[in-house]
């Protein structure tokens, strides 16, 4: 059964992706500036949004009592399969029409390396080898425990190994870069993802958790700021995935969207429809992005007041549309799931 809290949590990380992305094309201006202090603000409450998407899958596959090994396994191949697919057509498009992306480099490093967004993917398949364990820990499946402990000791042995070769060739080197050790650390909000579901926070816990995500962000806003005019350039030095103001704010909005049991008929099924398609918006977005910062347009000339909004909107909706028809096409439906 579909958890409606769960599919508003994806929704909602969704929109604050493509929105954290948006802004890059307007951020690139004198950090003194009052305005730049606002956008600096914002991507710092942004940078929490990928964060969820590991909190809801480990909510989903932690709250199982049983987790089939195989299956798991397969869920984990088949990002990574979506990995190379999705950066070989994103590569190309921009190798044959864009040009951003450091034009005149080899094609296959830069495919096995993967488009700026697709870490997620690599990083969310050593995740999901890292569950099995969990999980048998968990629910006393002495199977699962076995079977992970060995399978995440090899998957570690391995990219050990190949991290240590000298001299390595680009093609190696630009294959073993999305599996960089220090990813593993998005592990740590799938625990906390099953914890949270589990538990229900007062309003009172709820409301001192929101006080501290709004202090923690105010304070690394207010020392990226300062780094940024140290430097007199737009920086995002402190912008971390996983630091304090990220994986707080996080944990916030991931128990907000907790406390949302159900949902109006129509709304749940606009929800349920934005859901499906929010991996393969997220997949797609940054192409349209891409193509706009392609042409080197200087839009800080224009009021962001409604351009902003005019670009999110765009960059939501044309994916979100291409999305809903590949997922109604059975051949491109595993594309976009």
């Amino acid at each position: 059964m579909r958890k409606a809290s769960l599919d508003v949590c994806r929704v909602l990380a969704c929109m604050m992706v493509v929105l954290g992305h948006t802004g890059m094309l307007f951020w690139d201006f004198d950090p003194a500036a009052p305005a730049w202090a606002a956008y600096n603000l914002l991507c710092v409450f942004l940078r929490s949004s990928v964060l969820l998407f590991f909190m809801v899958s480990g909510t989903l596959f932690l709250g199982r009592e049983k987790l089939d090994f195989k299956k798991h396994l397969k869920r984990a191949g088949h990002m990574l399969v979506l990995y190379y697919v999705w950066s070989l057509i994103l590569n190309g498009i921009d190798a044959l029409f864009l040009h951003y992306h450091t034009p005149g480099e080899a094609f296959l490093p830069l495919v096995l390396r993967g488009y700026f967004h697709l870490w997620f993917l690599p990083t969310m398949a050593m995740c999901y080898c890292a569950l099995p364990l969990l999980h048998g820990m968990l629910h006393g499946n002495h199977d699962n425990v076995r079977k992970g402990a060995i399978l995440l000791a090899a998957i570690v042995c391995v990219q050990a190994t190949l991290n240590a070769l000298p001299d390595k060739p680009e093609w190696l080197a630009a294959l073993i870069a999305p599996y960089d050790f220090r990813y593993y650390r998005y592990f740590v909000m799938m625990p906390l993802g099953y914890v949270l579901y589990k538990e229900t926070l007062s309003k009172k816990q709820l409301t001192a958790l929101g006080c501290a995500s709004l202090a923690a962000a105010l304070l690394i806003a207010f020392l990226n700021r300062r780094y940024a005019i140290s430097i007199g350039a737009a920086s995002d030095a402190l912008y971390e995935d996983l630091s304090i103001s990220s994986a707080l704010t996080a944990a916030f909005l991931f128990c907000l969207c907790k406390r949302i049991e159900t949902l109006p008929p129509k709304l749940w099924g606009f929800v349920k429809t934005f859901s499906a398609c929010s991996f393969g918006m997220y997949l797609m977005h940054p192409i349209f992005l891409d193509a706009v910062r392609s042409r080197h347009f200087d839009l800080t000339r224009y009021s962001a007041v409604w351009l902003y909004p005019l670009c999110y909107v765009c960059f939501l909706l044309i994916p979100l549309g291409i999305s809903w028809v590949m997922l109604k096409v059975p051949g491109l439906r595993k594309l976009v799931t």
